[in-house]
């Protein structure tokens, strides 16, 4: 049987009822009625797309998004039965898919819409789907000039329902409001339009995990949860809101070999690194392959026996060299904390994230598949997910 022991010394430990934990600081902010649509994209934002889904579900989202079709696919496979949105373009080519594995498309122009509606013709069929506006992100989705009339047209395509309309925020975690609220009054007043000419969707969708926590008229009748469900914050502006989110990942590994190197030794590729004098340097087998990123070469830090221990030299594909000199007794098989707590001190991905100029969510999704999930509720061990095979005890 698999142990923590046993696997490759460099794992993320998740906390499934952290999961559930967050999602239920949202129910609390919004009405019954309100539905919770899980963002697992990414493969869950590194956490393991089919564990969190199947969390979320059972702690209260009623649907889940990924961005494309395949992300679709695996989420079936491993069966998950939920309602799902596919978030990003949709090419015609893949309808097969969409039909096959219950898939619910968002369209955001009109020749893909009635690409859509002629397939599903030809199979006798009603495909649903979601329409997208562009409010204000720039990325995709009906600009508001044209949405009214393209949205009539869509409409009017047979074999179709539109389950949703939506909207996605660019700025809503920033202490000026001033641009979402102008995305909101774009929002509201082409649904308004919309409204005049007897036209009305079942759900309506706009707040990600910033907008539901700073603004209460985004939320409407569905609330994507992304970072949030994860346990961050999109900014930190909103650590004082009431939502009290719990992280979900701690990413761990082991001291593999400790030396004492003398004054003048170079560490790691390019000698970006020379020791001052004699140094204990640790070796420890996590790497950019990892999703730990080359960035963070000599400027990074793990925890250790509860201390901070600074990376020193180029991060390596599949290694990371540290200096533990002030940390006594460190030795092969400790426990190294690259993100989350030890002891009384704690690393988080944000501070690694400040540290390299970018933002919480890119280190989160690039922990990479071959890093062992280990998954606790209850601080039980319920699951592992690895390269060699998935083991589950939670019966």
């Amino acid at each position: 049987m698999h142990s923590l022991f046993s696997a490759r010394p460099a794992w993320v430990e998740i906390k499934l009822d952290h999961i559930a934990h967050n999602i239920g600081q949202f129910k609390k902010l919004v009405t019954p009625d309100t539905e919770i649509m899980a963002m697992v994209k990414a493969d869950g934002y590194g956490h393991g797309a089919a564990a969190i889904a199947k969390t979320a579900l059972r702690a209260g989202a009623s649907s889940l998004a990924v961005a494309f079709v395949e992300e679709g696919i695996d989420l079936r496979r491993k069966g998950v039965d939920a309602p799902l949105l596919l978030l990003g373009f949709t090419d015609p080519v893949q309808f097969p898919a969409l039909v096959e594995y219950s898939l619910t498309p968002t369209v955001f122009d009109y020749q893909t819409a009635a690409s859509f509606s002629r397939q599903a013709l030809e199979r006798g069929i009603v495909l649903p789907l979601h329409l997208k506006v562009d409010t204000g992100m720039g990325r995709v989705g009906l600009l508001p000039a044209e949405a009214l009339e393209e949205t009539k047209r869509i409409l009017a395509l047979p074999a179709l329902k539109v389950e949703g309309f939506f909207t996605h925020f660019a700025a809503a975690e920033d202490d000026d409001q001033t641009y979402t609220m102008k995305q909101l009054m774009i929002f509201n007043r082409l649904i308004d339009q919309l409204k005049s000419e007897g036209i009305s969707f079942p759900i309506i969708h706009a707040a990600n995990s910033a907008a539901a926590i700073n603004y209460p008229e985004a939320r409407y009748n569905l609330l994507r949860l992304g970072l949030a469900l994860y346990g961050h914050y999109p900014s930190t502006l909103l650590k004082n809101s009431p939502v009290k989110l719990l992280p979900a990942m701690t990413f761990k590994s082991r001291v593999v070999m400790v030396k004492k190197m003398p004054p003048g030794s170079s560490i790691s590729y390019g000698c970006t690194y020379q020791t001052a004098a004699e140094e204990i340097i640790a070796t420890v087998p996590v790497g950019y392959a990892d999703g730990y990123s080359r960035l963070l070469s000599n400027r990074g830090q793990v925890l250790i026996r509860g201390y901070r221990a600074p990376i020193v030299g180029q991060i390596c594909m599949d290694h990371l060299m540290v200096n533990v000199t002030a940390i006594p007794g460190t030795q092969r098989g400790d426990e190294v904390v690259i993100y989350g707590c030890q002891g009384a001190d704690e690393i988080t991905v944000e501070e690694a994230a400040a540290h390299i100029g970018t933002v919480n969510y890119e280190l989160l999704c690039a922990v990479d598949k071959r890093v062992s999930r280990f998954y606790y509720r209850d601080n039980c061990l319920v699951a592992i997910h690895d390269f060699i095979e998935d083991q589950n005890f939670d019966h």
